[in-house]
Order: structure tokens, then sequence, then C-alpha cells
């Protein structure tokens, strides 16, 4: 007889079955060339992880100057506002240093893409610093640090398997969260702190890494949301999207499948099919769709 433990073995939440229903596609494609390479996208005739990588030697040397320039960036910043001083942050958070090894050295590891990297660190620095707050009613917290500090890990690990978010640099930040006392100081505003620190590594990222290389490969699934469209053909009418181009080329094509239809339906003469494309018309039609009628 099954127990609950071997049934636990099959349970599986998959949340982008439900997010992916609201999530649009991605409109990087009808940005301009220079714009949309540095965003991450890659006309569909690139062939990716061939034109777009390069050897060790230069992807060393990319890593290298995108880790400096990411991590000096957010030390500038969080040293250089007055906002940001006065909480007293540390020069860096050593969660980010993780980070720059997946952003500008693995760039293409599933861990390092911008929904990981960004939602990662966030829900672990929001389980940190929850976890510490609620430690904190301990009377003798700082002989329970680390206890709350393997508390958070663990907390982070589990939430950002189920959301998708894996970032493993994320569990530092749970960690430094719940035990480290400047960091603990800050108390909410770490999280903020964090989501600011990756923003911008993140967008150091995208000028780096697309000089030579591709990041990322994708911003929130690999998968393609976009929906499919319908194309109707009928003796009558051929309904297609009203977004979708057709050459004159195509729409004698459309207009040939049409009479072929029409002929069958009815017994009527088949259309010539050399009429000129002048002779096909594309009108709207309810639903979205545009209607390609013989005149």
């Amino acid at each position: 007889m099954p127990t609950i433990f071997s049934q636990a073995r099959e349970w599986d939440i998959d949340i982008d079955r439900y997010l992916n229903r609201i999530v649009p596609a991605s409109p990087l494609h009808r940005l301009p060339a220079p714009v949309s390479r540095f965003l991450g996208y890659r006309a569909p005739t690139t062939t990716a992880g061939q034109q777009d990588d390069v050897g060790n030697v230069m992807g060393a040397l990319w890593s290298l100057l995108g880790a400096f320039c990411g991590l000096a960036v957010v030390a500038v910043v969080f040293g250089g506002m007055e906002s940001i001083r006065v909480h007293r942050p540390p020069a860096l958070i050593a969660s980010f240093g993780a980070s720059a090894i997946l952003e500008y050295n693995s760039i293409r590891s599933p861990l390092g893409q911008p929904r990981n990297a960004l939602l990662g660190h966030t829900f672990s620095a929001l389980i940190g610093v929850g976890i510490a707050k609620l430690f904190q009613h301990h009377g003798d917290y700082e002989g329970a640090r680390w206890v709350a500090g393997a508390v958070a890990c663990g907390c982070a690990s589990a939430v950002m398997l189920v959301t998708n978010t894996v970032h493993p640099p994320g569990g530092a930040s749970a960690v430094l969260a719940a035990t480290d006392p400047v960091i603990m100081a800050m108390g909410w505003y770490f999280v903020g702190l964090v989501m600011w620190g990756t923003t911008l590594m993140l967008v150091v990222g995208l000028v780096v890494n697309n000089v030579q290389r591709q990041f990322p490969v994708y911003w929130w699934t690999p998968m393609d949301l976009r929906r499919a469209r319908r194309i109707e053909i009928n003796g009558v009418e051929v309904l297609v999207p009203r977004d979708l181009g057709l050459s004159g080329e195509e729409e004698r094509v459309l207009s040939g499948l049409r009479a072929r239809l029409r002929k069958r339906g009815d017994g009527e003469m088949e259309m010539d099919s050399g009429r000129s494309s002048a002779e096909v018309t594309v009108v709207s039609s309810r639903g979205g769709s545009a209607r390609i009628a013989g005149v």
C-alpha cells in the first residue's frame, strides 16, 4: 500500500504552467537591431551557441572585465548615494561576488538569467530578513544566530526551487541577512538594496556580455510564449491574423487554395491560378482577423 512518502515522490509544482498564461511574449524582435542586441535578442538566422560564443581566452577577458565593472558600479553607487550611506551598508554585499561569476562568466547558465538573478536574490533577502526578525525575539539571539542563518538558507533554497528562480548566490544573501550584524541593522532596507545592486549588475551584463557574446539567453523562460494564431481557409474566404502581412505571391497561393476548395464544394470551375494579386483584397473581419476575398 503506497505511503504518503512514496506518493510525495510524484508531487510537482510547476508555477510557470500558470504564470506563462499571462506573461506576454518577448517584444524584443520589434526593437531596432542595435537596441535589441544589447537586450540579448538575436535574429532567428543567428545560430545560437556558435556565432555568439567565443573561445575561452576571450571569454576569460570578458568575464574579468564584466566582474570588475559590475562590482565597481555597485560599490560606487552604494558609496556615492547619501540615501544609501545613511544605512551604513558594507562596501560590497558578498553574495554579489558569486552572482558576478554567473552573470559574466557562465552567462548561458539558467541560474544566471535575469529572472533567476533578480527574483532569487529578492526572495532570499526577504526570507533572510524575516527569519532574522523572528529569531531576534529570542532572548539569546547571539547564541542562536547560526540557527537563523541555516533556517534562512534552507527556506530560501526551497522557495527558489518552487518558483523556478534558483540563483545560488541568493542563499548567501539569506545567510547574510540573518547573521551579519551590519546587514541585520539595515532591516528591510536590505531587500531594496539587494534588488538595486542586482539590477545594476544586470545592466552592466547587458553591455559587456553582448559585445561578442549573448546575454541573457532569455528573460523569463526559454519557452516560446507566442500564442498560436489561426488561419482558416474555405471556399468563400481566407481568414488570417490582422497583423500578418502577406506578399503578393502569398496572396496568390492562398487565393488558389480558396479556389480549389470552392471547386470541390460547389462544382464551380477552378479559378485561374495566375490571376494577379490585385484581384485579391484583404478586408477587416470580426475576431481580430483579416479576410482575403475574391473580387
